[in-house]
């Protein structure tokens, strides 16, 4: 039997985590162990969580913010096992999801990752719909042509994703000073240039949305305003991204890929604007999305 470190952060968790790890302790075939970093909760989740000593690890500490209270764990070389799967603490398993991702990723040699579809639901877990589809208010499933389309576009759901040991190995060798990008991102794009990535459409999870979502938020209305407002105060991320990936990778990083991310370190300079202006690889999938993307590299947004 497969042994999953189930990593997840906590904070002010205390009305749904309790449903959370009850999911994720009903997981069928796999053997697991949960490691929470609570990240400063002032509320009843630490007592919650203690009810569960005999499986789940706590780590106390102040807070850190959700980017970096994950990267406590995943730079954590104490938390070995055979598969590695992110948790939120508010949304509820299905009893075949980490069975369904060993399974999949058993049958892969080398670096893997496996996510997942899940089904996006109110506060009292009614569905509202998929997460990923093809209707117009669904996520585009996450299918990329490239290296710059991943790096730019790359939107696997921590909560679906679960790794083998060869890519916790890979992801481990190298620790960013701090987290940038969302620990979803970060991982997704290092198995991309590394491995393999399967992407299964069924849906084995309930991703709950509700008014204290760390992170989610998908079923909220969201006014021109609100989509002007977030373009002006965006801060650029890509260039320290690509810094980081070169850093930590540039001598397994294939040579095109490289190319590429020393064009976009070299942000805010003009000739690099320049060359990912003109670059046809640098796009979204809309005209109106990708002409956004070309304002952000004018005004050193991206």
């Amino acid at each position: 039997m497969y042994k999953v470190a189930v990593l997840m952060s906590s904070y002010n968790g205390e009305d749904f985590i309790l449903q959370q790890i009850d999911s994720i302790l009903n997981q069928r075939n796999v053997k697991v162990q949960i490691y929470i970093r609570d990240d400063g909760s002032t509320d009843r989740t630490l007592k919650i969580i203690e009810r569960f000593k005999d499986n789940v690890t706590l780590f106390r500490d102040e807070n850190a913010g959700l980017k970096n209270s994950f990267g406590s764990l995943i730079w954590d070389k104490n938390i070995k096992a055979d598969f590695y799967a992110f948790s939120d603490q508010d949304d509820v398993w299905d009893e075949d999801k980490l069975l369904t991702a060993v399974s999949v990723l058993s049958e892969y040699d080398g670096v893997g990752m496996y996510a997942s579809n899940q089904r996006v639901v109110d506060a009292n877990l009614n569905f509202i719909k998929p997460l990923y589809g093809s209707e117009n208010n669904d996520l585009p499933f996450p299918e990329y042509k490239n290296f710059e389309d991943c790096f730019l576009h790359c939107n696997y759901f921590g909560n679906t994703i679960v790794l083998n040991e060869d890519a916790m190995m890979v992801i481990r060798s190298y620790r960013p000073p701090s987290m940038i990008v969302q620990h979803d991102t970060w991982v997704s794009i290092i198995v991309y240039m590394f491995g393999t990535i399967v992407f299964d459409s069924t849906m084995h999870s309930s991703y709950r949305q509700h008014r204290k979502n760390a992170v989610g938020g998908l079923v909220g209305p969201s006014s021109i305003l609100k989509k002007v407002n977030t373009v002006i105060n965006k801060q650029p991320v890509y260039a320290r991204l690509a810094n980081l990936l070169i850093k930590g990778y540039q001598k397994q990083i294939r040579i095109n890929d490289l190319k590429w991310l020393h064009i976009v370190s070299k942000l805010p300079q003009k000739t690099a604007k320049i060359q990912l202006l003109f670059d046809k690889n640098v796009k979204d999938k809309s005209i109106y999305k990708t002409l956004v993307l070309k304002v952000l590299i004018v005004f050193s947004k991206f």
